[in-house]
């Protein structure tokens, strides 16, 4: 052990009695600090891997859009499954109430496998459709019931009406994100083909990539291989206002949650600044011995890390603790008639643990140094004549 360890460990047992509710404060700060941006933290990365899932499985991992007559993407690197859609704006009418929709005529036969949808009843064949629960709930329809389904961009030259078509419910979806169980309207290829009759082609290809596999890079050879004339997209991109108000969301509680870390930091340098004037002679006797003002400095640092830095490793495990006993037996339940889960969804990101001990770090050290510095710069000779 060096000296200013040594003495650093002699200052902090002597100041028990004296100062020692400060040091408490900002021990118990820091750690509640610590558990509290875990925990919140931890939460968002839940919801947010929920809602990133839910995305992925409505959309797929990247979009080709343009017009298209076949998919050749399949030899692609990367590439795990191409889904080949056309979509057009359309009308569904039920009963004299008529809803503009998005109209997805997709390969029925590969459907069920590419989107992870959580359907309620069978996969839409030919003269079916698959409607989201808040569109059922407003046409008053179930399972099993008829709608009209048409195109009004594709209406007969010199006919003035669109082909219209007859169509059964035969699944309902429940996404539970943003307004897709009340826009989209999944049917079959050979539906949309007799409804989009001025379409020649696909209107794009959803692509599922390989696990582990790069996005970006494979984002960057579609772009190289199909040319300027095609938009690739990713997931991210087709909800990007989605994507940047949660990395909005998450910027906003670490600055909110640093209040905390500042609280204790502030009690941090109180309970610092009182040991320093308590020393003072002792900080004297050492700086005229030949002790430089950085080891001086250095002690007080140390001191803040003792005090302040158990409390936030306290903090930062028992909030690992929560989280990791949490996903394991779901033990904060939340109504699952609001959320689309059941239980609390809690998920650990390594950068943030990253960031929350960097930042209490931050704040420790800031809060020791500006307590140590005046101390570190006091002249010796006052030092050495001060009387408590």
């Amino acid at each position: 052990m060096n000296w200013e360890k040594f003495i650093s460990n002699r200052f902090y047992d002597s100041s028990k009695n004296q100062g020692w509710y400060s040091g408490l404060f900002s021990m118990i700060g820091m750690g509640v600090g610590c558990f509290a941006m875990i925990i919140s933290l931890s939460v968002m990365n839940g919801f947010e891997t929920l809602v990133h899932g839910k995305l992925k499985g409505f959309e797929g991992d990247l979009r080709i859009v343009g017009h298209m007559s076949e998919t050749p993407v399949l030899g692609l690197n990367g590439i795990e499954a191409a889904m080949p859609y056309m979509e057009r704006r359309g009308v569904i009418e039920s009963n004299d109430v008529q809803k503009v929709v998005s109209l997805k005529a997709v390969n029925e036969k590969t459907m069920e496998s590419f989107y992870n949808l959580p359907l309620r009843g069978v996969t839409p064949k030919a003269g079916q459709v698959a409607i989201g629960q808040d569109l059922a709930y407003r046409l008053g329809k179930d399972i099993g019931d008829e709608i009209i389904v048409y195109s009004p961009i594709d209406q007969a030259i010199g006919f003035g009406l669109p082909p219209r078509k007859k169509l059964v419910i035969s699944a309902i979806f429940s996404t539970k994100v943003l307004d897709y169980d009340d826009r989209f309207v999944f049917l079959s290829m050979s539906d949309g083909k007799s409804l989009f009759r001025r379409k020649s082609g696909y209107d794009g290809v959803d692509l599922r990539i390989k696990p582990n596999s790069d996005i970006n890079q494979i984002k960057y050879d579609l772009i190289h291989n199909m040319g300027p004339e095609m938009e690739i997209q990713s997931w991210e991109d087709l909800n990007r206002s989605l994507v940047d108000a949660m990395k909005m969301e998450r910027l906003g509680t670490i600055v909110i949650l640093c209040l905390i870390f500042l609280v204790a930091a502030f009690n941090l340098a109180a309970a610092l600044t009182l040991i320093s004037i308590q020393r003072m002679k002792e900080v004297g006797i050492l700086r005229a011995m030949g002790a430089p003002t950085h080891s001086v400095l250095k002690m007080i640092i140390q001191l803040g890390l003792s005090r302040a830095g158990k409390g936030a490793i306290s903090g930062f495990v028992s909030g690992i603790f929560l989280v990791l006993v949490q996903t394991k037996f779901s033990l904060i339940p939340i109504p699952s008639d609001i959320y689309f889960v059941d239980a609390l969804p809690m998920v650990l990101m390594p950068r943030d643990l990253f960031i929350i001990v960097i930042l209490s770090f931050i704040f420790i050290i800031a809060a020791s140094y500006t307590s140590g510095r005046k101390l570190a710069h006091s002249n010796i000779k006052e030092a050495l004549q001060w009387a408590k």
